[in-house]
């Protein structure tokens, strides 16, 4: 998917003729670290005052446009989930305003914990068990992918964490970690993140098994950086 910066504009353009009180909009996700795989955009809108959220899909979707945007917004002084910052931070772009709002918000997340990456493996765990107890092929389709999307975000935050929470931006944490672990986190991305959750390419007759190598996968490479995190100190 191509997104120019001249499209970015127009919407940045209309939204801020819709709510004249917007202070930022940021563009964040798949279409930041991967935009030649990205099936949509994903843009946070940080407003003083939050106006009709129909309002906001309008004017990021005119009809002209070549693909889908999804909004968030977010008012002055409203605190977002923790998890949904955590994911803003792995790769964004200030679209509008300086950046100031978004950073400060991502600086209330602290340095990312190994305690976090097992966190999420264990939710990844209850997501596919959940999955093969569902019977309806959509609600199963989607735990299976958020269930990869899981083992992703462990191994994310493992290196987020190994790196001393100095780098989060995951094109940034893949050119900075180091062989072996570089390799492996370019495995985690165009695989389990890319190809599984957003493209749902998982093998489906294997689903469990697959799921296992990963999983399996993804607790060594934790396992690993925590154990040289500790070896250095």
């Amino acid at each position: 998917m191509g997104v120019s910066l001249d499209w970015l504009k127009r919407i940045c353009e209309r939204l801020v003729q819709y709510d004249p009180e917007i202070i930022e909009v940021v563009q964040f996700g798949s279409s930041v670290y991967a935009p030649e795989y990205a099936k949509d955009v994903d843009l946070l809108v940080i407003t003083r005052r939050e106006k009709a959220y129909g309002g906001y899909l309008d004017a990021s979707n005119p009809e002209d446009i070549l693909f889908d945007v999804d909004i968030v917004v977010l008012e002055v002084g409203k605190s977002p989930t923790r998890g949904f910052l955590r994911n803003v931070s792995g790769a964004f772009k200030v679209l509008y305003g300086d950046g100031k709002s978004i950073l400060k918000y991502v600086e209330t997340l602290g340095d990312p914990t190994f305690d976090e990456a097992r966190s999420s493996l264990r939710v990844a765990n209850i997501l596919m068990d959940q999955a093969l107890k569902t019977e309806n092929k959509f609600d199963r389709d989607r735990l299976i992918r958020e269930a990869f999307d899981a083992l992703f975000n462990a191994a994310r935050i493992a290196s987020m964490t190994y790196l001393s929470g100095e780098v989060s931006r995951w094109g940034l944490i893949r050119r900075s970690m180091p062989e072996p672990y570089k390799g492996e986190f370019e495995a985690f991305i165009s695989i389990l993140h890319l190809k599984y959750f957003y493209n749902g390419e998982y093998p489906k007759e294997s689903v469990e098994e697959e799921f296992s190598n990963w999983f399996r996968r993804v607790e060594v490479y934790v396992q690993k950086t925590e154990s040289d995190v500790k070896g250095k100190k």
